[in-house]
């Protein structure tokens, strides 16, 4: 009884049909796994490879309109000549001063506002009928005291003288004496002399500070 034979019973190991198997499983993994890597980053370098099924669609070009400078040319300027400056000459006198004129009056009569302060020119034109001309131009140049005088009025423009188609032409606001320092001509319509140049004088007095001078034209 107490001597046994015991036997060594080895340990049977796993058949290597198996192993082989999980080896090549693991192996496959394993490349496929670096075979997608690779796939993956040829996609990502060269989206638009064949490799890709789905490729994104190709950006569509904007055309751009590229300005082009026309070429330059050099175009004619023509030169312009130095003309004459006209001057206006009388060429016919049709009007002259008429008789009775000048005549010192009250400015006040028809400014009566105005008082004293007042000094200036007024007056009728009359036609070869006798009626008076609305529409013409009365000029008074030449210097009063210490100031240039350069003034028109216009026949039928003064109003407050009545319904005779008078002008005015207001030279300052005060009574001021000269002597033949101003001139007084009848224009017509465009500008031009119709009358000689009248000299006339001016008085210091508030009685005689409006000055009536009218024109007529020679028969």
């Amino acid at each position: 009884m107490d001597e046994f034979d015991f036997k060594e019973v080895k340990a049977k190991s796993p058949p290597r049909f198996g192993a082989a198997i999980w080896n090549c499983g693991c192996w496959f993994f394993f490349l496929a796994a670096i075979a997608a890597a690779v796939f993956i980053v040829l996609l990502f370098l060269n989206p638009f490879s064949g490799l890709n099924p789905f490729p994104p669609v190709p950006p569509t070009e904007i055309p751009t309109n590229t300005p082009t400078l026309a070429p330059v040319t050099e175009t004619p300027t023509a030169t312009l000549e130095p003309t004459a400056t006209a001057t206006v000459e009388v060429t016919s006198v049709n009007f002259q001063i008429q008789e009775g004129s000048p005549v010192y009056l009250d400015a006040s009569v028809f400014h009566p506002e105005l008082g004293c302060t007042f000094t200036g020119v007024a007056g009728q034109v009359f036609g070869q009928d006798g009626s008076p001309v609305a529409g013409l131009q009365v000029q008074v140049t030449g210097t009063l005291g210490d100031q240039q005088i350069d003034k028109i009025g216009k026949t039928g423009a003064a109003t407050q003288y009545g319904a005779g188609e008078y002008y005015e032409v207001r030279l300052g606001s005060q009574p001021i004496a000269s002597e033949n320092t101003l001139l007084i001509a009848l224009l017509d319509t465009n500008g031009n002399p119709i009358s000689d140049g009248i000299s006339f004088n001016t008085s210091a007095s508030c009685q005689e500070n409006l000055v009536l001078i009218n024109f007529s034209a020679i028969q």
